[in-house]
């Protein structure tokens, strides 16, 4: 017998095996290619040190995390990717543990597994964001809405509230989860019966006590994180409703390509298959479908759509392929599922670290993540302390990526001036920059008239022979 074919007569077991591997793979696959972290992870850390609610894009949970792992550890950068892939991991364990309440846990696993085939459970994980944050959130609000709902349970509804608030802190957009849900409770008549105990009103209080900081800081900042997302989303209509749709359904290709390969598009494996309850079946309907209905609509009537938006709304897609081809399920098949799902986490983590490593060996273009991060940061911290006689750098001003990078691993990294616009930056005054001056940098552009006190021109650690990165600076001393 098969190591795979032991693990799925276990499937909790093989749960934790495929934890194991999802974890290990694509957190080293980032670790040994990247120079740089990621854009998003940049941004974070800079968010997080400054201890924020929320800023002008969105609210801080995933900062305010990366901030408390660097605190512990030390380290910025690396441990991004291993925060990343636990969130992943926790949203493949609430997943499991609602597909094992409604369908038994070898469906469940199933489940699980053809998640692997979803592209944003695997190219974009090593990028630490608003969208991975909310992934295992969305995941352990289902969860704990289908147990409150159909066991009851002061613990449940109480969960149920906790998630619930937390996904606001991961992206506002998290009300595209919860109006279904709240939907469901209303919908479904063994729920709404509950809603004359006291387990939804605990979940409602739970709920507000987590939530209210948001509401809080969105009203004394004038909503900024929502005319940041209308300008940034483009415009939107029937068209671009569509794309986005096309987008997320090419992004399931892997995912029907491990069904098919599988064997769930063959022949009935039984006669009298398990089916899921009605019950069950609309529920994942409901809240796996309902939030990306919702998106559709908004975009249809003119809100522009990102494809990255779609992140944590399809943690269900396994499960409801599972309850829709129930007739199609067997031991065999979910064995080929579970190799399936080991090829597909090898081989995409494989060709990302290629993608990273080598493949500007190709384009002569390196991408962010070649950035030497490290070696820009020394220089221009080195010309910043020629230039000032060694005073403490506790401002740099600049784009995100650029300003962000700099001292982000030191112990006390610098704040950032984010597009050097004190409005979008509250943790920095006009009497703090004064008085501890700051450091502008940017990247050297012909079409750029900004007046420089110098530059620093630096080598891609692994790809010294394409075009030299410069970076600009500018020089804005402390006060005497």
């Amino acid at each position: 017998m098969s190591i795979v074919s032991q693990l799925v007569e276990r499937p909790e077991r093989a749960l934790w095996a495929l934890i194991s591997a999802q974890l290990a793979f694509w957190t080293l696959a980032p670790a040994f290619s990247h120079t740089a972290p990621p854009l998003d992870v940049v941004e974070m850390y800079a968010w997080g040190r400054e201890g924020v609610v929320a800023t002008f894009k969105h609210p801080n949970l995933p900062g305010l995390v990366l901030e408390g792992v660097r605190r512990i550890t030390g380290i910025a950068g690396w441990p991004a990717y291993l925060v990343s892939q636990i969130f992943i991991c926790i949203t493949f364990w609430a997943v499991f543990a609602l597909g094992r309440d409604m369908l038994g846990a070898p469906r469940a696993l199933a489940g699980v597994l053809m998640l692997t085939g979803v592209y944003f459970f695997s190219w974009t994980t090593p990028e630490f964001n608003h969208n991975v944050a909310q992934m295992p959130l969305w995941a352990l609000v289902t969860l704990f809405l289908w147990r409150a709902g159909t066991q009851g349970g002061a613990l449940n509804w109480a969960l149920l509230g906790l998630f619930a608030g937390l996904s606001l802190w991961a992206k506002y957009s998290s009300a595209m989860l919860l109006a279904p849900a709240a939907l469901w409770l209303l919908w479904d008549a063994d729920a709404r019966k509950r809603l004359f105990t006291f387990g939804p009103w605990l979940a409602l209080l739970v709920f507000a006590g987590v939530a209210a900081p948001q509401a809080v800081w969105l009203v004394d900042n004038d909503f900024q994180p929502f005319s940041y997302a209308a300008r940034r989303s483009g415009d939107g209509g029937p068209l671009a409703a569509l794309e986005f749709l096309l987008t997320e359904i090419a992004n399931h290709l892997p995912l029907i390509i491990l069904i098919a390969a599988a064997g769930f598009f063959g022949k009935p494996a039984s006669d009298t298959p398990e089916r899921p309850s009605p019950r069950a079946l609309r529920f994942l309907l409901l809240l796996g479908l309902g939030p990306l209905a919702l998106t559709i609509l908004a975009g249809v009537f003119g809100a522009g759509l990102r494809a990255s938006w779609g992140m944590p709304m399809f943690n269900l897609s396994g499960l409801i392929i599972v309850a829709l081809l129930s007739n199609k399920f067997s031991v065999a098949r979910l064995g080929r599922l579970a190799w399936g799902a080991a090829i597909l986490i090898v081989t995409v983590s494989g060709l990302y670290f290629a993608h990273m490593r080598y493949g500007a060996r190709f384009t002569d273009d390196p991408l962010r993540g070649n950035w030497p991060q490290a070696n820009m940061s020394r220089a221009l911290q080195d010309a910043w302390a020629e230039e000032t006689g060694g005073a403490p750098l506790r401002i740099v001003a600049g784009d995100i990526w650029t300003a962000g990078l700099l001292g982000m691993s030191d112990p006390n990294p610098p704040s950032v001036l984010i597009n050097d616009d004190l409005s979008i930056s509250p943790w920095i005054t006009q009497d703090q920059l004064t008085r501890d001056g700051a450091l502008y940098v940017w990247v050297e552009n012909p079409d750029d008239t900004r007046e420089a006190d110098g530059r620093v021109t630096l080598r891609y650690p692994l790809f010294p022979d394409a075009p030299p990165l410069r970076i600009n600076y500018r020089v804005a001393p402390p006060a005497p």
